[in-house]
């Protein structure tokens, strides 16, 4: 039996989002054979999502969101040396960090995540009053009474019951929080999953974080980043996605997807209408619901129900001679209980040897709001204000930056809420059943940071293949 030329001619995916997980997953496809027809649907005229650099105070490249990515989870390290990026990357010039409590100490050491790994590390720190440092120091007997806590799949209640409130709220929410602008309390503990790794190996967290923390090869770097910055990474992949014969469409917003028969589909966009064979959806939970409207309502439904926090991250250039030069370290984390407005600042140029300005000025990166504390919404002379008294507060100098960049990212930060992970396994199996070739990835699902998403992309890049071709 011959073929109709129909069944020969090329499948045809349509990605919605052209951020890191959309872009992965199109080039992952893009390296199959047979090579479907891709066609990437970004609403915003450039490519990247959250990952975004700019020049800045004379520096080529400064970056408006993350600086880096996590080295210890392989995959976005895979990524960029697949990239031909392997040869630029660099690592932070400095490992030190503070947390501000009435003033600026040391991160507590040994620690994993705030997670104390001994208990000198508890007992070294003058973040804790002295009976927290004693109920701390408690927590292999609490492990023993207790066993593993997880009633809720909740990081902040299983920090609380095993190193009482101090250590969370002063040292594990902190970190957490500058990492996903999120409340630890209302956080999914397997969003964390070196955490929850801790709590899978039962008994002391502590001591089973010290057994990872004496594990690291000495000198290691925890992060890396491209010399010209995060955005280099997507400049690298839209280059390779022109040679695999992509087709890019910028500034095109989905707004509905139909499903003439099962299997094939129809995404409309607000300039013109595509047919697939599947679909990879890579933008935002709650954006995404909407197209899934048509499809599976129920499907649909648990999307809209996903939280976003907004941040602003704010750019400041102050010349060296009002930097009090005994801050070497790369900047500090604001405990929730004394936040006002700014959640952590970074000291770009003490943490990156190649943010030097031609006038040696030291450039900051300072964020203001989080999950439940929406800052995006005044106005840009307020934030700045917002910023300069905090900085004021926090390190005693009011500083004059000659140069400013202000830049929004509202609704960018996914909220795992305790229970989200069940939330995404009923999606997925409500869209194996009702949309075959549809399938989710990015941020919003199984993991926010940048290695997270590049291998969820490739895990959907898996599942698209394995439907086209079976």
């Amino acid at each position: 039996m011959t073929n109709s030329s129909a069944d020969l001619s090329p499948k045809r995916v349509v990605v919605i989002g052209g951020g890191i997980s959309g872009l992965t997953v199109a080039y992952a496809l893009g390296q199959r054979s047979p090579r479907p027809q891709i066609t990437i649907l970004e609403s915003l005229p450039r490519l990247g999502g959250v990952i975004n650099a700019s020049p800045f105070a004379g520096l080529r490249s400064v970056d408006e969101s993350a600086d880096a990515f996590l080295v210890r989870a392989p995959a976005a390290l895979d990524l960029a040396r697949q990239m031909n990026l392997g040869s630029e990357l660099t690592e932070p010039a400095t490992g030190s960090a503070y947390i501000w409590h009435q003033r600026l100490h040391d991160i507590p050491e040994p620690t994993m995540l705030g997670i104390p790994a001994t208990r000198a590390a508890i007992y070294r720190t003058k973040l804790l009053s002295p009976g927290a440092k004693v109920r701390a120091s408690l927590e292999p007997l609490v492990a023993k009474l207790r066993g593993s806590y997880d009633p809720h799949d909740c990081l902040g209640a299983l920090i609380r019951n095993r190193f009482g409130a101090q250590v969370l709220e002063r040292i594990v929410d902190p970190l957490v929080g500058s990492i996903y602008a999120t409340d630890a309390d209302r956080f999914s503990l397997l969003g964390m999953p070196q955490i929850s790794d801790l709590v899978a190996r039962g008994g002391s967290l502590m001591h089973s974080a010290n057994k990872v923390v004496s594990a690291r090869v000495g000198g290691q770097a925890v992060f890396a980043a491209p010399l010209r910055g995060m955005s280099s990474l997507v400049d690298a992949l839209r280059a390779a996605l022109q040679i695999q014969g992509a087709d890019i469409r910028y500034s095109s917003t989905a707004t509905s997807i139909e499903q003439p028969t099962r299997g094939s589909y129809i995404v409309h966009t607000d300039i013109e209408s595509f047919g697939a064979d599947a679909i990879v959806l890579a933008s935002p939970a709650r954006a995404t619901a909407p197209l899934l409207a048509n499809i599976d309502k129920n499907a649909a439904q648990i999307l809209a129900a996903s939280e976003h926090a907004s941040v602003v991250m704010v750019g400041l250039a102050i010349s060296r001679e009002q930097w009090p030069s005994h801050l070497t370290g790369s900047g500090y984390l604001v405990p929730k209980p004394v936040q006002r407005a700014v959640t952590a600042a970074s000291f770009g140029s003490n943490k990156w040897k190649h943010w030097k300005p031609h006038d040696n000025a030291m450039v900051l990166r300072v964020s203001l709001g989080r999950d439940g504390l929406p800052m995006y919404e005044n106005d840009d002379d307020t934030i700045l204000k917002l910023t300069l008294d905090e900085l004021e507060r926090h390190i005693g100098v009011a500083f004059t930056p000659h140069a400013t960049r202000i830049t929004r990212w509202v609704d960018s930060f996914p909220q795992y809420r305790p229970g989200h992970f069940a939330r995404v396994d009923k999606l997925e199996a409500t869209l194996r059943a009702s949309a075959p070739g549809v399938v989710v990835t990015g941020a919003s699902y199984r993991g926010i940071g940048i290695p997270a998403c590049v291998h969820q992309a490739r895990v959907a890049a898996d599942l698209i293949f394995d439907t086209l071709n079976s």
